[in-house]
């Protein structure tokens, strides 16, 4: 199983059979349960998916960004 998916599994419990687990962000390596959303595999398009994630995340980075600048 891969990082992201056992952050996943932890969290919220076993990924259902035919669904992945995307990084909103994009960034492989960013695996906060706030960056990872299960969606089914089969979705016709991957961006149609999380798209009501897209704003969350912005706000996310933002902030993240404001931390770094600030810490």
């Amino acid at each position: 199983m891969n990082a992201r998916r056992e952050a996943w599994s932890e969290r919220h419990g076993p990924i259902p059979k035919g669904w992945v687990v995307h990084n909103l962000n994009g960034n492989p390596s960013d695996n906060r349960l706030e960056n990872l959303a299960a969606v089914p595999r089969k979705t016709g398009n991957i961006s149609q998916a999380i798209a009501p994630y897209r704003e969350r995340i912005r706000i996310l980075e933002l902030k993240l960004n404001e931390e770094k600048d600030n810490g």
